[in-house]
């Protein structure tokens, strides 16, 4: 058996809420290819998996989820901002294994969270719902550990899931993702140069890296922060990549040299509209019939459109986009935002 046989087995043997029934589509976007004048394009489309309208949480609550039912934990407490997609995946695949799901969603002070998009859902799906005003967005203090302490005293027994589901087990997802596509590749005879992901808290990154280096894809791993800092993630990456490493009990783990994190499409703040996303989304939607959100996927297809244009992608080279989903966030947004044609 090869290295990276044996790493896919090993990971295959966790605990794990079977979700996917299957690889997620890889496609080709040859018009938008087209439109920029090269390269091949292809999304690997993570948005269509099967639970709570999609996204690439669902990869990662497959490990974490099961890792939380393997240990007689009854209760799941997720946190994240008032449009978490992680909040809202959690809660349908909760549902789905007769957890109790609790969530934590906060923002900054004054900041307008009406129930729509991915708080609509969560709240049909079932969870109980916490919301708390924070600044920054991902400090919630001891809001968490006083909700873990008071669903103890009610007979509870809670697990507190990491911001993201950025944990061990939701980055062994990631590698077998890794694996999944170079099968992908391989069918359709092609050996990509480039992956490019959305990196929010860091956890799929994370997962991706430690799939570059241990199963050795053809492609090298391109981050596009969208709220935090270069310098800040590559960082982090390290740190819970290490940790990972021994909790998965992998033979490698990336060092910061290897690491590749822009942080220039971020615009405002976390979830503020930009040019460059506003025109990725309109290009993929127009071209290839396909949406992404402002928050995640459009900042980071932004961010490879941009490399296209000045160059950093040659015209010939090929490259993968990872649609992480999201999508219920567009109809968080005003209309006018997203789209010219309806601006007064």
């Amino acid at each position: 058996m090869s290295v990276a046989s044996s790493i896919v087995s090993h990971l295959e043997s966790f605990p794990r809420l079977r979700t996917l029934h299957g690889p997620t589509p890889l496609d080709e976007a040859c018009a938008l290819s087209r439109h920029l004048g090269g390269p091949r394009i292809f999304l690997k489309r993570d948005d269509l998996t099967p639970a709570g309208l999609g996204g690439n949480k669902v990869r990662k609550l497959e490990f974490i989820l099961g890792k939380a039912i393997a240990e007689g934990y009854d209760t799941i407490i997720a946190c994240g901002g008032y449009q978490s997609n992680l909040a809202r995946i959690t809660a349908a695949m909760g549902a789905r294994a007769g957890l109790q799901v609790e969530l934590v969603l906060g923002g900054v002070p004054g900041e307008p969270h009406p129930v729509s998009a991915n708080l609509l859902l969560d709240h049909l799906l079932g969870a109980n719902i916490h919301l708390v005003e924070t600044e920054p967005r991902w400090d919630f203090g001891t809001t968490i550990e006083d909700l873990a302490e008071r669903l103890v005293k009610q007979g509870r027994r809670p697990m507190m899931m990491p911001l993201g589901g950025s944990s061990p087990e939701g980055m062994a997802s990631y590698v077998l993702a890794t694996a999944e596509m170079m099968q992908q590749f391989a069918e359709n005879k092609i050996a990509p140069e480039h992956l490019y992901v959305g990196v929010g808290s860091g956890g799929t990154y994370s997962g991706l890296v430690l799939g570059e280096c241990n199963l050795k894809p053809s492609y090298h791993v391109t981050g596009v922060s969208v709220s935090r800092t270069s310098e800040f993630l590559v960082e982090k990456v390290i740190d819970e990549t290490t940790r990972a490493q021994e909790i998965l009990s992998l033979p490698k783990t990336p060092k910061a040299s290897d690491l590749t994190v822009f942080d220039d499409q971020i615009g405002a703040h976390y979830g503020a509209m930009t040019e460059a996303a506003e025109e990725a989304i309109h290009l993929l939607a127009r071209l290839e019939g396909v949406l992404v959100d402002p928050v995640y996927s459009a900042k980071c297809l932004a961010g490879l459109i941009d490399h296209i244009r000045t160059g950093r992608i040659d015209k010939d080279d090929t490259v993968v986009f990872l649609h992480t989903g999201g999508t219920p966030a567009l109809f968080a947004y005003d209309p006018a935002v997203l789209v010219p044609e309806l601006r007064v």
